[in-house]
């Protein structure tokens, strides 16, 4: 059973690299993980003051949100044989991956190129390109923002942008 690691940060882009990841292996047992990182950085100035309801209003928007992701893929593949866990974390994005593929045993990352800031001008978000210097020890697919999966007719994979 193949497994892959999808981070979001709840984007349409995000969704969408959730989503072609399930087309390009709908033939495939598949296990997906769908991680949130809601990393709470606090200033030192700040420290003294109670940010525990602050961190604690962080990860149950998390969840909920992890939940409305999950029951949302899961009815978009449900003729498909994958299986799907969410995880919500406050760990840095490149530290929380590379625990959760050598525990998890990931085989691959999939990214969306772009992030909920949607920054204009730029190939693919910081969070992506990130990962991709980082993470060594297991591939990462990034999937352009609104790339659509398509099987071509010589049963070879193929995209198109739907712009």
């Amino acid at each position: 059973m193949k497994r892959i690691l999808v981070p979001t940060d709840f984007s349409n882009n995000a969704y969408n690299a959730l989503y072609y990841a399930t087309r390009l292996f709908k033939n495939d047992a598949c296990q997906f993980y769908i991680l949130n990182t809601c990393d709470v950085e606090i200033p030192v100035l700040t420290s003294i003051i109670d940010t525990t309801h602050g961190d604690e209003q962080l990860r149950k928007e998390s969840k909920e949100k992890l939940t409305e992701t999950f029951h949302s893929i899961v009815r978009d593949t449900e003729d498909f044989n994958h299986f799907f866990e969410t995880i919500s974390t406050t760990k840095k994005l490149p530290e929380v991956i590379e625990e959760t593929v050598m525990n998890k045993g990931i085989d691959l990352i999939v990214m969306g190129t772009k992030g909920a800031t949607g920054a204009k001008g730029f190939f693919m978000g910081s969070n992506t390109s990130n990962i991709i210097q980082k993470i060594k020890c297991c591939p990462v697919l990034a999937v352009p923002d609104e790339f659509n999966f398509e099987k071509s007719s010589e049963n070879t994979l193929a995209g198109h942008n739907s712009n």
